[in-house]
């Protein structure tokens, strides 16, 4: 059988976790430490146990994640993995079973080990628009210029089955870029959503248990993002430890919790709808772009089958792909380049 292609369009779930305090807790090691390689071992434990643990929860209660949800980058102390979406139940399922991964490798690999703990936060990304796949070649050849439209050749790449191909699977575009500028404002207790990921598991929560509180963290000034305004952030609670003894008083006597530095009231699902929408409505707003029907299904977005339809439609002439392949000739790998 085939091996399946790469260039699938759809939604597409990014969910961050990230060693919280990894830096100081790198600084603070000794000398003597550093020689036993002591140091090393909670993260080699992230970057191996974290999947694991996360493995067993889908295995054991979210089968239908288990061929989907696979790792997308490792960023320094930070894995993200990706998942195509289909509906908003699945996005509620994956958050879940992340959250819940998150907590248990705390507790078995950090907590009363470490200072350091884990953060996190989760995007939303639609190709192809207004996001892209891209398929970056990872073997250094020497080649000739082409004269091929550069996105009919990123389409040729992605379309080649994944067995076949020399490139590295890669995202870009507005979504993604928003979604690491929110990833910067997550702490531990609050796992930190962009819009439409709050919009999704909103629309969840209406049919199904909530994955967890949802909360508004206010809006903020993202660099790059919506041409300066203040951007919506909203947050999952996690219920890591007893309150503060400051947050305490306040929720016992004028349930005032937001009141409280680093605390953000909550909000309903019915109300991060109706902000939400409103906001995907704004002049200039650049997000996800996507419908969901009253099941909670996801759709494309008009936007999205117009700019599939233009790709589709992309230069093909094949007299011109063979007089660049002419002019090409055989593929030189590195080591043949002249670089004296």
């Amino acid at each position: 059988m085939d091996s399946p292609v790469t260039n699938a369009d759809g939604s597409v779930l990014f969910l961050s976790c990230d060693l919280q305090n990894s830096t100081r807790f790198k600084q603070s090691v000794s000398s003597r430490q550093l020689a036993d390689d002591d140091w090393l071992a909670p993260f080699l434990a992230f970057y191996r146990q974290f999947p694991r643990v996360l493995g067993e929860i889908v295995g054991a209660d979210y089968p239908d994640l288990a061929s989907r949800l696979s790792l997308w980058k490792a960023v320094g102390d930070e894995l993200i993995f990706s998942y195509r979406i289909e509906s908003a139940s699945e996005c509620g399922d994956a958050v879940s079973a992340w959250l819940r991964a998150m907590t248990q490798f705390e507790v078995e690999h950090l907590l009363g080990k470490t200072s350091m703990t884990l953060k996190g936060g989760a995007f939303l990304a639609t190709v192809p628009y207004p996001d892209r796949r891209v398929a970056i070649p990872q073997v250094v050849r020497s080649l000739a210029a082409s004269s091929i439209d550069p996105e009919k050749l990123n389409e040729d790449d992605l379309n080649r089955p994944a067995s076949e191909s020399e490139c590295l699977l890669d995202f870009v575009g507005p979504s993604i870029d928003t979604g690491f500028r929110v990833l910067t404002l997550a702490e531990r207790r609050y796992f930190v959503l962009t819009a439409e990921v709050a919009s999704l598991l909103a629309e969840h929560s209406q049919t199904r248990e909530a994955v967890a509180s949802l909360h508004f963290m206010g809006t903020h000034l993202l660099k790059g993002v919506w041409n300066g305004q203040g951007y919506p952030v909203f947050a999952l609670y996690r219920a890591t430890s007893d309150p503060t003894p400051a947050s305490k008083i306040l929720v016992e006597t004028i349930d005032a919790v937001h009141l409280v530095d680093g605390e953000y009231p909550a909000v309903s699902a019915e109300d991060v709808l109706a902000v939400v929408d409103a906001y995907r409505h704004s002049p200039d707003w650049v997000g996800a772009s996507f419908t969901v029907d009253d099941e909670g299904v996801i759709s494309a977005s008009q936007d999205c089958l117009d700019e599939r339809a233009r790709l589709n439609s992309l230069d093909d002439d094949s007299e011109k792909k063979e007089e660049i392949e002419a002019e090409l000739g055989d593929e030189d790998d590195f080591e043949d380049l002249d670089i004296s």
